[in-house]
């Protein structure tokens, strides 16, 4: 279960670490199963294994969370690294809290597939808040970290839902902009214009413009339109101007065929025949070809009868 709750996009050694300790001495601890279809294995699924884990660990109350908060924050060294006491206090504070992520993770309403995904980056920011956790502030812990949880869970969720995959900062950049729009129409009670949002956030329009682009979703060109239409996506984008591929294979052919029969000509009947059809532009007279030529009229009747006959009897073989 370990390795399939470990997010790919960041380090997992101390996650890891915490999810492999073992229990304390806790007493009875009343554990809440999770009934859920097995999968193909016939074991239970990654998600049904953490809920399961989860529900070992009783929640905290107020006294406790400050408690282990003041003894993280007692036990940081220097360089960043904690005491065994303090990383003892880190693994019980973070462990009593890995409903978080899942709660967070749940209010999203994504396929079963997806929901360790999303708890996988819930659990990253539930780690570092509980490093940041300041006791002494007062608060409680679940109400200082669920909002950087929920953060990290919709970060992940755009990132898993983009069929172009976009780097965080940019998600980040994307989350800015539309929170500065929200609160520019309430203030403005109007939809705020370009140059006024960039104003507001030091950006250019052009930024602005640019970050707009990358809010466009792919559309499955199978999607139907609506509920109850058979017509899809892909039916609306439909060229009636542009040739079947049936259509573009027998001009093709035609061509191909076409070219192999003048291939019998030799390059004055080609040349007067590519003239007076127009193969090449504009048809041109018997007398106009007679003059380029520098021969008569009747020369040149002579010259495309005799095409034409090779050309009729190249088709019929």
């Amino acid at each position: 279960m370990i390795n399939h709750i470990a997010p790919r996009t960041a380090k997992t050694d101390a996650l890891t670490s915490l999810l492999r300790s073992d229990l304390p001495d806790l007493g009875e601890i009343q554990v809440s199963v999770v009934e859920t279809s097995p999968d193909r294995s016939g074991e239970a699924d990654t998600l049904t294994l953490y809920l399961n884990q989860i529900a070992r660990w009783p929640r905290l109350n107020a006294e406790d969370e400050h408690r282990l908060g003041r003894q993280i924050k007692a036990g940081k060294e220097a360089d960043g690294t904690l005491t065994s006491a303090a990383q003892a206090a880190l693994e019980e504070l973070v462990n009593r809290n890995l409903r978080l992520p899942y709660h967070a993770a749940k209010q999203m309403r994504v396929p079963r597939e997806e929901m360790m995904e999303l708890v996988s980056a819930g659990n990253v920011a539930l780690l570092g808040a509980a490093r940041d956790f300041d006791a002494d502030l007062g608060h409680r812990f679940s109400t200082y970290a669920f909002w950087g949880i929920r953060s990290a869970v919709m970060r992940e969720l755009n990132f898993l839902r983009r069929t172009v995959r976009l780097p965080r900062n940019l998600h980040e950049q994307l989350s800015k902009l539309r929170k500065a729009e929200a609160t520019m129409i309430q203030k403005l009670g109007r939809m705020p214009e370009e140059e006024e949002i960039a104003a507001t956030l030091g950006w250019t329009p052009e930024k602005i413009a640019e970050l707009r682009s990358y809010q466009q979703h792919g559309q499955s060109l199978d999607a139907p339109l609506g509920e109850e239409s058979d017509t899809t996506f892909g039916d609306t984008l439909k060229d009636e101007e542009a040739t079947t591929p049936a259509t573009h294979a027998e001009a093709a052919d035609f061509k191909d065929a076409l070219r192999e029969v003048l291939a019998q000509l030799t390059p004055r009947e080609l040349e007067v025949t590519r003239l007076r059809h127009g193969l090449d532009g504009e048809e041109l007279t018997l007398d106009a070809i007679g003059q380029l030529q520098g021969v008569s009229r009747e020369r040149i009747r002579q010259i495309e009868a005799a095409a034409l006959r090779k050309l009729h009897e190249g088709i019929r073989r």
